[in-house]
């Protein structure tokens, strides 16, 4: 149930002994983040939809719990949540039988990794102070490798006190947290960021489409782009064109999930997006083949060859 500020905190503290850790969603990247605080001592109660994620993590020493409310129930301080989008962000903490806000403990820090619409965010947040609770969204960058090796880039917005007890907690998961100002302002900085990565990799592979169709070998186009004023992250992610492992990275589906973020985002401010919108246009079409939706989001070469003449 609902509880003040003042309660909870004598009986249970955020990183004392005895403390438990929540983490909900143990997807490709929960299930990495999950297991790096495992590593780092954390005595860690997990819950996912998808059991078999649960036992991988009950493997490293995770206690198992059934439900969103059971892990409530298991007395966390703190509670990591990694979901898919805005829509399961507002299931888990809303629900107004068994979600975390109804369960929860007093004065819990909730920590929500989730990559989601910046207004649901805030009202989520909101929702979290009106019943004693502090909450940062605290969207991440760095991909399932950054996971793996607790590398993250995290993007936090909250309170300075939210961001002061969520620090410790971020940083046994990835090396660069920043405080990008109140809430939903750590999910508006993932979804700039990702947009402007997505207008780079189209025009990267537009200009190496062009080069390639002339006749240009690849690792001489890339030496050129990679040392010339077109270098770029993208330019080092590419590497030489053609020679990328599109089954692994940043799948087309979550990109074109960023940018549909970024185009509401865009629409409520009465901002224009005219390279934004192309992108978002060419990502949602190469996310309508299923095959194609899975694949790196650098695979937008092989979607420009297709256009060619």
């Amino acid at each position: 149930g609902a509880g003040g500020a003042s309660g909870g905190r004598r009986w249970l503290s955020t990183g004392g002994a005895g403390a438990k850790t929540g983490f909900i969603g143990l997807g490709q990247m929960g299930s990495r983040m999950a297991a790096n605080l495992a590593k780092a001592g954390h005595s860690l109660v997990v819950f996912d939809a998808n059991p078999s994620s649960v036992d991988a993590a009950v493997a490293l020493g995770a206690e198992k719990a059934d439900s969103v409310a059971e892990v409530c129930a298991k007395e966390c301080s703190t509670i990591v949540t990694m979901l898919p989008a805005s829509k399961q962000v507002e299931e888990v903490y809303l629900d107004s039988k068994n979600g975390l806000l109804e369960n929860a403990n007093p004065d819990t820090l909730f920590i929500d990794c989730t990559t989601m619409d910046p207004s649901v965010a805030v009202s989520v947040s909101l929702a979290c102070s009106e019943r004693g609770h502090t909450m940062v969204d605290a969207p991440v960058s760095g991909g399932v490798g950054g996971a793996e090796a607790a590398t993250l880039s995290f993007m936090v917005g909250g309170s300075s006190e939210g961001f002061g007890r969520s620090k410790e907690i971020l940083t046994q998961m990835g090396k660069n947290i920043v405080h990008c100002g109140d809430a939903g302002k750590g999910q508006v900085a993932k979804i700039c960021n990702n947009l402007v990565l997505a207008i780079t990799m189209i025009g990267l592979n537009e200009g190496y489409n062009l080069a390639l169709t002339h006749g240009m070998d690849p690792s001489t186009i890339a030496n050129i782009f990679n040392s010339s004023s077109a270098q770029c992250w993208s330019s080092g992610y590419v590497g030489v064109p053609g020679t990328k492992d599109y089954d692994k990275g940043f799948q087309v589906a979550l990109m074109a999930k960023d940018l549909g973020l970024a185009m509401k985002a865009a629409e409520e401010a009465g901002v224009q997006l005219p390279l934004g919108s192309g992108a978002c246009e060419m990502y949602e079409e190469m996310k309508g083949d299923p095959t194609v939706a899975l694949k790196d989001f650098s695979y937008v070469l092989e979607h420009l060859k297709g256009m060619n003449k």
